[in-house]
């Protein structure tokens, strides 16, 4: 990991706040705070992510490059053949915050809060969603994906995408009290690697700490499938 990173001060030249670079960056600002401070792994993603946000090549998020950077004068320009509807930034991200860890067959596993009906900002939608208007992101809270999703990290979420064994995926589970349950705003959720699955349960897979578990499709409220970074860019 480097061990220092030229975020701050570009994102302090341009005059930008950390709400509006992670934006840019389709993050929280609470990430972008880590990544300012190396407090997390700065990783190649995040680096490119930065690059294209301020406009420099990924050296310079690293390096002594360009690190005062000039006032935004450029008018954007409509390339032919090019669709306003391709770039809406309309995708929603919901609200989210680490819970408990929820015991599930005798077993902690880390789980997340998700407020569906929360949208925390929107962020700009990848083409191949643009027939999808249900997809949303949600930002990763915790470790237990990690080195997959560091804490802080969005994902995008496809609901009417045909699951696969071997998919990252969001799995909405019960409340653990009924009385909880008002079927719509607020869910716990499991972000796992779908392993198997049956009539009469889930098996997930986490990667801090490794382990592979089951759910009882009785507890299970809906599954939904990460879109990997990998589709995204079609």
């Amino acid at each position: 990991m480097p061990s220092v990173n030229n975020i701050q001060a570009m994102r302090e030249s341009r005059g930008w706040s950390r709400p509006e670079l992670a934006r840019r960056m389709s993050t929280s600002p609470q990430q972008v705070e880590r990544l300012e401070k190396n407090q997390r792994r700065l990783h190649q993603d995040w680096i490119d992510r930065a690059a294209a946000a301020f406009g420099v090549s990924p050296a310079a998020i690293i390096s002594d490059e360009a690190l005062v950077l000039p006032a935004i004068n450029a008018t954007p320009v409509k390339m032919e053949g090019a669709s306003a509807d391709r770039l809406r930034q309309d995708l929603p991200i919901y609200g989210t915050a680490l819970g408990a860890a929820r015991r599930i067959l005798g077993e902690a596993v880390e789980q997340t809060t998700l407020n569906r009906a929360e949208v925390v900002q929107y962020v700009r939608r990848p083409v191949i969603l643009n027939d999808r208007p249900q997809a949303y992101g949600l930002f990763v809270s915790g470790s237990s994906m990690s080195p997959r999703y560091d804490d802080g990290e969005m994902v995008v979420v496809d609901p009417k995408a045909r699951l696969r064994i071997g998919d990252d995926v969001v799995v909405y589970l019960r409340p653990e009290n009924p009385e909880d349950d008002n079927g719509e705003a607020a869910r716990a959720a499991l972000v796992k690697r779908l392993r198997r699955r049956t009539a009469s349960y889930i098996e997930l897979e986490q990667f801090s700490p490794a382990t592979v578990f089951q759910v009882p499709m009785s507890e299970v409220v809906d599954v939904h499938r990460v879109v990997p970074p990998s589709e995204l860019l079609v």
